[in-house]
């Protein structure tokens, strides 16, 4: 299935955090974008009424707009619970990806805690956090190409705020968290972090 680029508002705060979520779900989808007509490219939740704007399977270039009523806990309204704008970036009956923007990464974590309530994983795929100046400090961390295990070791360790420069979560706090070594988690680390330089630099 090929996904939509959308940009995310994402205003004027400082350090500001856009990530990008893959929701699995194997009992269907939980989302009332999901009941929409077409593939969804836009929508807004208003009170217990999703507005919908799809494209339709009939044509590339047709646009439909639709409304869905709220009849369940999906996750349009956990994100917005959290304050969190969603921008759809694909959809089906067993997965969603989308992009939005906690306030900070204790605001992640609770969406994603929320988020694992309704659905059967949910997985960071990429983040980028923009500096206080401009968005040219921004940097960008695609966890993509990792293996399942580096993914979530260091999915883990920005959660914990490990890197971050204000200090978050130790090295031997994170080892803790994980259930593994220091020297295993220091593995994880290199191999993952030497792959996320090697698509940055390669994206330049």
């Amino acid at each position: 299935m090929q996904e939509e680029s959308q940009s995310v508002p994402t205003g004027n705060a400082r350090g500001t955090l856009v990530v990008e979520l893959a929701l699995e779900f194997g009992t269907g989808t939980r989302c009332c974008a999901a009941k929409g007509l077409g593939t969804p490219i836009e929508h807004h939740l208003i009170d217990d009424t999703c507005y919908v704007t799809c494209r339709s399977p009939d044509s590339e270039t047709t646009l439909t707009h639709d409304t869905v009523a709220v009849e369940m806990v999906c996750a349009c309204r956990v994100l917005a619970g959290h304050g969190c704008i969603p921008s759809l970036q694909s959809i089906d009956s067993e997965r969603m990806v989308l992009r939005t923007n906690p306030q900070n990464r204790r605001v992640l974590r609770e969406l994603m805690a929320d988020l694992d309530d309704i659905a059967d994983s949910v997985s960071l795929r990429s983040l980028v956090v923009n500096g206080a100046q401009s968005n040219s400090d921004s940097a960008l961390v695609n966890l993509q190409e990792l293996t399942v295990l580096e993914r979530e070791t260091v999915e883990a360790a920005i959660l914990a705020g490990y890197y971050d420069r204000s200090g978050g979560a130790r090295f031997g706090d994170l080892a803790r968290e994980l259930a593994i070594t220091k020297s295993a988690l220091s593995k994880r680390l290199s191999s993952a972090e030497a792959k996320i330089m090697r698509n940055l630099y390669r994206n330049e």
